[in-house]
């Protein structure tokens, strides 16, 4: 089949690959401690727990004394609240995802996140985002989440036909874990959170260090 008839989908993950949103998760999360009477944590230190959820970012930030499933469920709940209202305070797209989209035309886009759907959906559209995305799936949107590759199976299943190549792009082991099982190429974001040696570790098909070289992988370009 020639390269420029094939039907393609492209997996996106959100935080760390589409939007810088460490900050905002950040305060949110130290809110959320200090309203515990716990200590609060270095935020930068938190780009390295997300993307795997709030619920295990909630485990990694709390002391473990205090780190039983009753208290990490309250103070989920909690973190949400202060999320809300602060979810889009600092948080933006990176340089270069709104033309990268742009020049995406013509695939299949989705988004992929275990980011609560609730967030996900209103930082999209805050964002300018969820216009490119035909789904948009979170971490509660299925009873599987990544990096099980039936997020994978679902999002196929919701697309009016099925795609001849599969791209998924993130910045966690997870898309790439996620990605393999599947049987999709897989593209890690030097750009992202989580950092370079864990997507390599994951065994990242391409690392790519500015959106234009998700163009360039996906359409055969160097």
């Amino acid at each position: 089949m020639p390269a420029s008839s094939r039907r393609r989908l492209i997996v996106f993950d959100f935080d760390g690959t589409l939007a810088d949103t460490w900050r905002d998760i950040a305060t949110a999360l130290n809110r959320t401690l200090l309203d515990a009477g716990l200590p609060a944590v270095d935020g930068p230190e938190v780009r390295f727990w997300i993307g795997d959820g709030a619920l295990k970012l909630l485990e990694r930030a709390v002391p473990e004394p205090q780190r039983s499933p009753e208290r990490i469920e309250e103070l989920y709940a909690r973190f949400r609240e202060h999320y809300e209202r602060c979810c889009l305070d600092t948080t933006e797209t990176y340089p270069g995802i709104m033309d990268c989209l742009e020049g995406l035309e013509g695939c299949m886009l989705a988004i992929a996140s275990n980011k609560p759907a609730r967030f996900l959906d209103h930082m999209t559209e805050g964002l300018g985002l969820k216009s490119y995305f035909r789904v948009v799936l979170g971490g509660d949107s299925l009873p599987v989440r990544k990096p099980d590759h039936r997020v994978l199976v679902h999002l196929i299943q919701r697309l009016e036909e099925a795609p001849d190549e599969i791209w998924v792009v993130g910045d966690s082991a997870v898309d790439v874990q996620m990605g393999r099982a599947g049987g999709a190429h897989t593209l890690g974001c030097g750009w992202g959170l989580r950092g370079r040696d864990e997507l390599r570790e994951a065994g990242v098909d391409r690392l790519v260090e500015h959106p234009r070289e998700i163009l360039h992988a996906v359409f055969g370009q160097r």
